[in-house]
Protein backbone atom coordinates (compact mmCIF):
# COMPACT_ATOMS: atom_id res chain seq x y z
CA UNK A 1 0.00 0.00 0.00
CA UNK A 2 1.36 3.33 -1.00
CA UNK A 3 -0.88 6.61 -0.28
CA UNK A 4 0.69 9.74 -1.83
CA UNK A 5 -0.16 11.77 -4.68
CA UNK A 6 -2.47 14.50 -3.12
CA UNK A 7 -2.29 17.45 -5.39
CA UNK A 8 1.08 18.06 -6.59
CA UNK A 9 3.43 15.16 -7.05
CA UNK A 10 6.62 15.18 -9.70
CA UNK A 11 10.13 15.69 -8.25
CA UNK A 12 12.01 15.83 -4.96
CA UNK A 13 11.67 19.34 -4.03
CA UNK A 14 14.77 21.44 -2.94
CA UNK A 15 13.60 22.81 0.40
CA UNK A 16 10.28 21.78 2.20
CA UNK A 17 7.68 23.58 4.69
CA UNK A 18 6.38 21.70 7.82
CA UNK A 19 3.41 24.10 8.47
CA UNK A 20 2.09 22.73 11.89
CA UNK A 21 -0.12 24.43 14.22
CA UNK A 22 0.84 27.57 14.91
CA UNK A 23 4.37 27.44 13.39
CA UNK A 24 6.19 26.71 9.91
CA UNK A 25 9.23 25.21 10.01
CA UNK A 26 11.36 25.20 7.11
CA UNK A 27 14.15 22.08 5.95
CA UNK A 28 16.68 22.52 3.39
CA UNK A 29 19.13 19.98 1.70
CA UNK A 30 22.64 20.44 2.81
CA UNK A 31 25.50 20.36 0.49
CA UNK A 32 27.09 17.37 1.25
CA UNK A 33 24.96 14.77 0.77
CA UNK A 34 20.86 14.62 0.32
CA UNK A 35 19.27 14.70 4.01
CA UNK A 36 16.94 17.38 5.11
CA UNK A 37 18.60 19.86 7.84
CA UNK A 38 15.74 22.29 9.64
CA UNK A 39 16.96 26.08 8.75
CA UNK A 40 14.41 28.05 9.88
CA UNK A 41 11.39 28.20 12.45
CA UNK A 42 8.17 30.59 12.31
CA UNK A 43 6.76 31.28 15.33
CA UNK A 44 2.92 32.38 15.66
CA UNK A 45 2.19 31.46 12.18
CA UNK A 46 -1.66 30.31 11.78
CA UNK A 47 -2.79 29.07 8.84
CA UNK A 48 -6.53 29.59 8.68
CA UNK A 49 -5.55 33.53 9.37
CA UNK A 50 -2.43 33.93 7.26
CA UNK A 51 -2.37 36.93 4.93
CA UNK A 52 -0.51 37.44 1.76
CA UNK A 53 1.83 40.05 3.53
CA UNK A 54 2.59 37.67 6.71
CA UNK A 55 3.70 34.67 4.41
CA UNK A 56 5.58 37.29 2.34
CA UNK A 57 8.01 37.85 5.28
CA UNK A 58 8.28 34.02 5.12
CA UNK A 59 8.80 33.62 1.48
CA UNK A 60 11.85 36.41 2.03
CA UNK A 61 13.95 33.88 3.49
CA UNK A 62 13.01 31.12 1.14
CA UNK A 63 15.25 30.46 -1.91
CA UNK A 64 13.33 30.60 -5.08
CA UNK A 65 13.94 26.44 -5.44
CA UNK A 66 11.17 23.63 -5.72
CA UNK A 67 9.60 23.52 -2.91
CA UNK A 68 7.19 20.94 -1.01
CA UNK A 69 4.52 21.96 1.76
CA UNK A 70 3.29 19.32 4.39
CA UNK A 71 0.66 20.13 6.64
CA UNK A 72 -0.38 18.55 9.62
CA UNK A 73 -3.91 17.28 9.79
CA UNK A 74 -5.86 20.27 11.59
CA UNK A 75 -8.01 20.89 8.18
CA UNK A 76 -7.82 17.05 7.51
CA UNK A 77 -11.19 14.49 7.45
CA UNK A 78 -10.11 11.27 7.81
CA UNK A 79 -12.73 8.31 7.17
CA UNK A 80 -11.74 4.53 6.96
CA UNK A 81 -14.56 2.40 5.16
CA UNK A 82 -15.49 -1.08 5.14
CA UNK A 83 -16.98 -3.00 1.89
CA UNK A 84 -18.31 -6.09 1.22
CA UNK A 85 -16.78 -5.99 -2.40
CA UNK A 86 -14.92 -2.68 -4.11
CA UNK A 87 -15.47 -2.78 -7.30
CA UNK A 88 -12.62 -2.80 -10.12
CA UNK A 89 -13.29 0.10 -11.87
CA UNK A 90 -12.64 3.39 -10.44
CA UNK A 91 -15.54 5.47 -11.50
CA UNK A 92 -17.76 2.80 -9.20
CA UNK A 93 -15.65 2.69 -6.50
CA UNK A 94 -15.88 6.81 -6.06
CA UNK A 95 -19.47 6.53 -6.16
CA UNK A 96 -19.48 4.20 -3.36
CA UNK A 97 -17.61 6.18 -1.60
CA UNK A 98 -18.95 9.66 -2.30
CA UNK A 99 -22.11 7.59 -1.28
CA UNK A 100 -21.10 6.16 2.09
CA UNK A 101 -19.18 9.76 3.23
CA UNK A 102 -22.38 11.30 2.43
CA UNK A 103 -23.66 9.24 5.08
CA UNK A 104 -21.70 10.74 7.84
CA UNK A 105 -21.00 13.97 6.49
CA UNK A 106 -23.03 16.78 6.91
CA UNK A 107 -21.43 19.32 4.48
CA UNK A 108 -21.46 19.54 0.84
CA UNK A 109 -18.57 17.44 -0.39
CA UNK A 110 -17.91 19.63 -3.79
CA UNK A 111 -16.34 21.93 -1.47
CA UNK A 112 -13.62 19.71 -0.55
CA UNK A 113 -10.62 17.78 -2.55
CA UNK A 114 -11.12 14.30 -2.01
CA UNK A 115 -8.82 11.88 -1.95
CA UNK A 116 -9.18 7.76 -1.68
CA UNK A 117 -7.14 5.34 -1.60
CA UNK A 118 -7.67 1.58 -1.51
CA UNK A 119 -6.19 0.06 1.77
CA UNK A 120 -6.63 -3.67 1.36
CA UNK A 121 -9.70 -6.04 -0.54
CA UNK A 122 -12.42 -4.23 1.70
CA UNK A 123 -11.10 -1.00 3.29
CA UNK A 124 -11.06 2.08 1.51
CA UNK A 125 -9.50 5.26 3.25
CA UNK A 126 -11.14 9.10 2.34
CA UNK A 127 -9.33 12.25 2.78
CA UNK A 128 -10.71 15.33 2.29
CA UNK A 129 -9.41 19.09 2.52
CA UNK A 130 -11.06 22.35 1.79
CA UNK A 131 -10.88 23.35 -1.76
CA UNK A 132 -10.52 26.60 -1.09
CA UNK A 133 -7.76 25.94 1.84
CA UNK A 134 -5.48 24.56 -0.96
CA UNK A 135 -6.40 27.40 -3.28
CA UNK A 136 -5.01 29.92 -0.50
CA UNK A 137 -1.82 28.06 0.05
CA UNK A 138 -1.21 27.41 -3.93
CA UNK A 139 -1.61 31.52 -4.24
CA UNK A 140 -0.11 32.39 -1.58
CA UNK A 141 2.98 31.10 -2.85
CA UNK A 142 2.09 32.00 -6.39
CA UNK A 143 2.31 35.42 -4.95
CA UNK A 144 5.82 34.98 -3.25
CA UNK A 145 7.15 33.88 -6.52
CA UNK A 146 8.50 30.54 -4.93
CA UNK A 147 7.62 27.60 -6.44
CA UNK A 148 5.56 25.25 -5.04
CA UNK A 149 5.61 21.28 -6.70
CA UNK A 150 4.31 19.23 -4.13
CA UNK A 151 2.02 19.56 -1.22
CA UNK A 152 0.99 16.84 1.19
CA UNK A 153 -0.02 15.59 4.08
CA UNK A 154 1.93 14.79 7.76
CA UNK A 155 -0.26 11.75 8.76
CA UNK A 156 -0.25 10.22 5.68
CA UNK A 157 3.63 10.56 4.85
CA UNK A 158 4.13 8.96 8.51
CA UNK A 159 1.65 5.99 7.12
CA UNK A 160 3.95 5.68 4.14
CA UNK A 161 7.26 5.51 5.76
CA UNK A 162 5.93 2.82 8.21
CA UNK A 163 4.48 0.78 4.93
CA UNK A 164 7.81 0.95 3.27
CA UNK A 165 9.63 -0.44 6.10
CA UNK A 166 11.21 -4.10 6.25
CA UNK A 167 11.30 -3.61 9.93
CA UNK A 168 8.49 -4.35 12.39
CA UNK A 169 5.92 -1.96 12.16
CA UNK A 170 3.76 -0.72 15.24
CA UNK A 171 0.66 -1.66 16.21
CA UNK A 172 -0.31 2.19 16.11
CA UNK A 173 1.34 5.52 16.02
CA UNK A 174 0.92 8.86 17.25
CA UNK A 175 1.48 11.99 15.92
CA UNK A 176 1.44 15.42 18.39
CA UNK A 177 1.97 18.88 17.19
CA UNK A 178 1.71 20.81 19.90
CA UNK A 179 -2.07 20.39 20.96
CA UNK A 180 -3.05 18.30 18.16
CA UNK A 181 -2.43 14.64 17.98
CA UNK A 182 -3.44 12.11 15.96
CA UNK A 183 -3.77 8.36 16.58
CA UNK A 184 -3.41 5.94 13.43
CA UNK A 185 -4.27 1.92 14.35
CA UNK A 186 -2.88 -0.40 12.06
CA UNK A 187 -2.94 -4.24 10.76
CA UNK A 188 0.40 -5.51 9.35
CA UNK A 189 1.16 -1.96 8.49
CA UNK A 190 -2.62 -1.18 6.67
CA UNK A 191 -4.82 1.13 8.88
CA UNK A 192 -8.04 0.49 10.14
CA UNK A 193 -8.99 3.32 12.85
CA UNK A 194 -7.73 6.75 13.00
CA UNK A 195 -8.79 9.26 15.82
CA UNK A 196 -7.81 13.00 16.17
CA UNK A 197 -7.76 14.56 19.28
CA UNK A 198 -6.67 17.76 21.33
CA UNK A 199 -4.93 18.15 24.50
CA UNK A 200 -2.42 20.32 25.60
CA UNK A 201 -0.74 18.04 28.63
CA UNK A 202 1.79 14.73 28.04
CA UNK A 203 -0.81 13.42 30.48
CA UNK A 204 -3.77 14.36 28.87
CA UNK A 205 -2.70 12.64 25.61
CA UNK A 206 -1.80 9.58 27.25
CA UNK A 207 -5.11 9.35 28.68
CA UNK A 208 -6.52 9.86 25.62
CA UNK A 209 -4.59 7.03 23.87
CA UNK A 210 -5.45 4.69 26.35
CA UNK A 211 -8.90 5.50 26.05
CA UNK A 212 -8.83 4.81 22.17
CA UNK A 213 -6.72 1.89 22.59
CA UNK A 214 -9.37 0.16 25.09
CA UNK A 215 -12.25 1.55 22.24
CA UNK A 216 -10.15 -0.06 19.28
CA UNK A 217 -10.24 -3.76 22.26
CA UNK A 218 -14.12 -3.09 21.86
CA UNK A 219 -15.23 -2.44 18.80
CA UNK A 220 -12.37 -4.12 16.86
CA UNK A 221 -11.54 -7.24 18.41
CA UNK A 222 -7.74 -6.23 18.17
CA UNK A 223 -4.88 -5.89 21.20
CA UNK A 224 -2.07 -3.08 20.10
CA UNK A 225 1.23 -4.33 21.88
CA UNK A 226 3.36 -1.69 20.24
CA UNK A 227 3.00 1.84 19.27
CA UNK A 228 5.52 4.89 17.77
CA UNK A 229 5.63 8.48 18.63
CA UNK A 230 6.39 11.29 16.18
CA UNK A 231 6.48 14.54 17.73
CA UNK A 232 9.10 17.06 18.40
CA UNK A 233 10.58 16.30 21.75
CA UNK A 234 9.62 20.13 22.35
CA UNK A 235 6.21 19.85 21.57
CA UNK A 236 5.38 17.16 24.26
CA UNK A 237 7.08 15.06 27.17
CA UNK A 238 7.50 11.86 25.42
CA UNK A 239 8.95 10.24 28.36
CA UNK A 240 6.35 11.04 30.58
CA UNK A 241 3.70 9.14 27.62
CA UNK A 242 5.77 6.35 27.07
CA UNK A 243 5.67 5.61 31.46
CA UNK A 244 2.39 5.98 31.17
CA UNK A 245 1.79 3.51 27.91
CA UNK A 246 4.20 0.96 29.68
CA UNK A 247 1.67 0.24 32.25
CA UNK A 248 -0.49 -1.03 29.20
CA UNK A 249 1.98 -3.52 28.48
CA UNK A 250 2.93 -1.45 25.45
CA UNK A 251 6.38 -1.65 23.69
CA UNK A 252 7.86 1.41 22.09
CA UNK A 253 9.32 0.89 18.78
CA UNK A 254 11.70 3.67 17.33
CA UNK A 255 10.70 4.95 13.95
CA UNK A 256 14.01 5.67 12.70
CA UNK A 257 14.86 7.82 9.16
CA UNK A 258 17.41 9.97 7.70
CA UNK A 259 14.79 12.70 7.50
CA UNK A 260 11.79 13.80 9.18
CA UNK A 261 8.46 10.94 9.29
CA UNK A 262 6.63 13.87 8.01
CA UNK A 263 8.30 14.45 4.92
CA UNK A 264 7.69 11.99 1.43
CA UNK A 265 9.47 9.14 0.83
CA UNK A 266 11.97 10.48 -1.59
CA UNK A 267 11.92 6.98 -3.89
CA UNK A 268 8.31 7.47 -4.68
CA UNK A 269 8.70 11.31 -5.94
Amino acid sequence: MVIDRFFIHYKPPTQYIYWGENRVDVYKRSDSNKNLKKSNTFENVFLMGITSDEFGVIAKELPSVDTGVVLNSSQFIFNIFEFEKIPFKEGLKRDLVEWRLKKVFPENIDDYAHDYFKLSKDRILSILFKKSLKEKIENLFAESGVPLIYMGNSTVEIMNHLTGKKELTPDFFIEVDKGLSMAVFLDRGIPYYIRKFRSDQAAGIAGEIVKTINFVKNSYAKVPRSYSIAADPADVDMQFIRDELSTQALQPLDMKNKDPMFFPREKEM
